[in-house]
């Protein structure tokens, strides 16, 4: 980001890049239960800044875990399907 990246952060960023994924998961929660009770963002459906923030930051950690995970098969051509099952006849 840079010398000054840290500057024109808000709050809420800082929280977001140091809180655990159990706190982000709590605070997805909180913050799709309000939107439930305010009618889906006015009608519209569409997710709240917020909720968008909190969505990234949790698929960026679960894509990392993945990818950092010592038992996934790392084989880019492997497929699970019925080929691969280990009770072939």
């Amino acid at each position: 980001m840079g010398l000054f990246g840290n500057l024109f952060k808000s709050s809420f960023e800082k929280w977001v890049e140091g809180a655990s994924h159990e706190e982000l998961s709590d605070a997805y929660e909180e913050e799709r239960q309000q939107w439930i009770k305010d009618g889906f963002n006015g009608g519209t459906g569409e997710k709240t800044p917020k909720m968008k923030r909190l969505d990234s930051e949790i698929s960026k950690r679960v894509a990392a875990e993945w990818e950092n995970d010592p038992h996934r098969n790392r084989d880019p051509n492997y497929r699970w399907s019925g080929a691969n099952r280990w009770d072939k006849d």
